[in-house]
């Protein structure tokens, strides 16, 4: 499976570099201008950056900055190749308007540049400054409160590359929005817990302020880290976040007796592939009351209809990212029934509501195109 991944990713990674170097040579009227040694050279370059995302997914580094600079070439190349389709189209659109092509000039290629640039600033700025997403939802069963402020975390996917002042903020503005819960929704680690552990992240998670606590799960990162690394077991990742003042859930049913609540969190569906299984959402749902609210956390947002016929009320999930970056934004929405948001279903006694998040961190390049990161505050109404 990985080995497939990986051919697929550099398949994409040549299309990429061929499709953006023919857009660029002819922009710029260089496919018959230029020596054979500086196109070589050029080319090298397209394919480097191209497949630098690959490069640093397969091959380890003991420095962190050549991880960085990998991921922000390939951001740079995805700036360059949305911004050669958009002015591709533009060409193809005025030939076909005015019946003769338009002509490259200065400012037609200077336009060009302003486009790339203004792709980068915009992909940077919805990566880097996460939005606050509302939500409000009634439950219509009694509890031990009239209403909770769940606030959701998801994919925050702390590497080497991770800013400290980046959780810091995060911090900051959670505890900015007064939550009775939090619930971080998996893929806290980016598949290594060192990073977490070097960085004292247990120190800054501590410092999440909410009524009740704070609930973690793991996600499909956290299986990867377990793989890869020989001292990052199972139980060191636990220990590390409840390190953080974190309650870990991994197939467990937690009764909430302050507010008179269920909360299930599912170990992640990647387990299946190390050869184990999870729990099955009907022997976890038999352990709970269903006169009471159920909520339950699970990173992946699948079984989504079992989920709703069992009386599960909300379920809170992220991994997809919300495609983070074009045209993924789209392909995410075939593969998941609600691959980002909120989506609702109704059954003969009470309502399913399925939240999405699309995450505050990143996997892969710094950037997000048609995504954003976020962190959703969804508020809950019951029952009097």
């Amino acid at each position: 499976m990985v080995n497939e991944t990986l051919i697929v990713k550099t398949f994409l990674s040549f299309v990429l570099a061929l499709y953006t170097g023919l857009s660029l040579l002819s922009l710029f009227n260089q496919k018959n201008r230029v020596t054979f040694r500086k196109r070589k050279l050029f080319w090298c370059l397209i394919l480097l950056a191209s497949l630098s995302f690959v490069l640093v997914k397969v091959m380890p580094f003991s420095v962190y900055w050549i991880p960085l600079f990998g991921y922000s070439l390939f951001a740079l190349l995805l700036c360059l190749f949305f911004s050669c389709i958009i002015f591709d189209l533009f060409f193809i659109g005025y030939k076909l308007l005015k019946q003769h092509p338009l002509e490259k000039t200065f400012a037609v290629r200077s336009s060009f540049f302003g486009c790339v640039i203004l792709l980068l600033i915009v992909g940077l700025y919805a990566a880097n400054y996460p939005s606050i997403t509302y939500y409000h939802v009634k439950i219509n069963k009694p509890a031990q409160v009239k209403q909770l402020r769940i606030v959701q975390l998801t994919d925050i996917h702390i590497s080497e590359l991770t800013s400290v002042n980046y959780i810091k903020t995060m911090v900051e503005r959670v505890n900015q929005l007064k939550p009775d819960y939090i619930v971080i929704t998996g893929d806290t680690l980016d598949k290594r817990l060192k990073p977490f552990v070097n960085k004292q992240m247990p120190s800054l998670f501590a410092q999440l302020k909410s009524t009740y606590g704070t609930i973690i799960i793991f996600g499909n990162h956290e299986h990867y880290g377990v793989q890869d690394e020989e001292n990052n077991h199972e139980q060191a990742i636990i220990q590390a976040f409840e390190a953080g003042n974190m309650t870990v859930l991994k197939d467990n049913v937690l009764f909430l007796p302050q507010t008179g609540i269920y909360m299930i969190g599912r170990d992640d569906n990647s387990i299946g592939g190390y050869g184990r299984h999870r729990a099955s959402l009907n022997s976890l749902l038999a352990q709970v009351n269903q006169e009471q609210p159920v909520i339950l956390l699970d990173h992946q947002p699948l079984e989504l209809d079992k989920a709703a016929d069992l009386g599960v009320d909300i379920l809170f999930s992220g991994h997809t990212h919300g495609g983070q970056i074009f045209p993924f934004t789209l392909l995410v929405k075939l593969k998941y029934e609600n691959s980002w948001g909120i989506m609702q279903k109704q059954r003969a006694n009470h309502y399913f509501t399925s939240i999405v998040s699309s995450g505050y961190g990143l996997w892969g390049p710094p950037i997000r195109i048609m995504s954003r990161a976020e962190i959703v505050v969804t508020d809950i109404h019951f029952n009097e």
